[in-house]
This record gives structure tokens, C-alpha cells and sequence, in this order.
């Protein structure tokens, strides 16, 4: 019998991005998404040529072009 190992770890939204809401940055300044089983996946920051940004669906957005879509995230209370 496999042993399982479980891995729990504290993860605050504090920026939504506009036209993505599967997509956020938490308060360790990390981009997360929702992935298609509601996990939480952590996207890596690349470096294409000289620009630095993230892929957001297949599209690559520079940290300039990313900045102005932020929104903070207003928490909501669900009972």
C-alpha cells in the first residue's frame, strides 16, 4: 500500500485580472490559476526575447500590458 502525502498551503487572492477569472496573483506575489478540476496551479513568469510576462489561455502578456488589467479582489463572505 502507497503511503499519500499531502501538502497544504495558505494561498490569498489579492489581484483578479480583467477577462481572466481563472487567473490571479496571491499575496506572495505569484500568478495562480483554477485549472479545469478547480485545483490551484501556479503559472511561472517567462522571458521571451526581452520581455518579461506571464501566458494567460495561450497568450503571452508583458508585465506593461498585464499591470492596467489588474483589479483588487474584494473578498466575499459565503456562509
Amino acid at each position: 500500500m502507497a503511503d499519500k502525502i499531502f501538502s497544504s498551503t495558505h494561498i490569498e487572492r489579492v489581484w483578479n485580472i480583467d477577462g481572466y477569472p481563472n487567473y490571479f496573483f496571491a499575496a506572495d506575489h505569484q500568478l495562480y490559476r483554477f485549472d479545469s478540476r478547480g485545483r490551484i496551479r501556479r503559472n511561472k513568469q517567462i522571458v521571451i526575447g526581452y520581455t518579461t510576462g506571464y501566458v494567460l489561455k495561450s497568450k503571452f502578456f508583458s508585465l506593461a500590458k498585464l499591470r492596467p488589467m489588474l483589479r483588487r479582489h474584494e473578498p466575499t463572505d459565503h456562509v
